[in-house]
């Protein structure tokens, strides 16, 4: 629960950042639309009224008011134009080139390692 709350609540400010409050709105008044429109028509024909786009709602009117504000008030060059797409999932990454080393280990006299050239006195010798 201690970490839930946090969680929610930056999921909350980032969707309220973002604009999606907008959508939000939208969505709750082609519900109502579809609702008003089912009780006196069928279900098929309220649907095509609905999403019609002919004769919007008070709410969808806000919901679209609101959308163009929250557009308006970007900087210049944040919003895309028209026809621009923005793709993150296919850019071209640069070309990974592995290297060989010009020598395994710096300052070993050869690659076995420095070697002992005196013998290990056995028994070892006693303090």
């Amino acid at each position: 629960m201690r970490r839930r709350f946090p969680i929610a609540c930056l999921l909350l400010a980032w969707l309220c950042a973002n604009g999606a409050v907008w959508n939000v709105v939208q969505v709750v008044a082609w519900a109502k639309m579809f609702h008003d429109y089912s009780a006196v028509m069928p279900a098929v024909q309220a649907l095509k009224l609905t999403f019609d786009g002919s004769a919007p709602c008070n709410l969808c009117t806000v919901a679209q008011a609101g959308q163009d504000g929250a557009r308006d008030q970007l900087p210049a060059g944040a919003a895309l134009t028209d026809g621009a797409k923005l793709i993150l999932a296919l850019h071209a990454s640069p070309e990974l080139v592995l290297k060989a080393p010009g020598e395994l280990w710096p300052g070993l006299a050869h690659e076995v390692g420095r070697t002992r050239g005196e013998r290990v006195p056995v028994p070892p010798p006693r303090a």
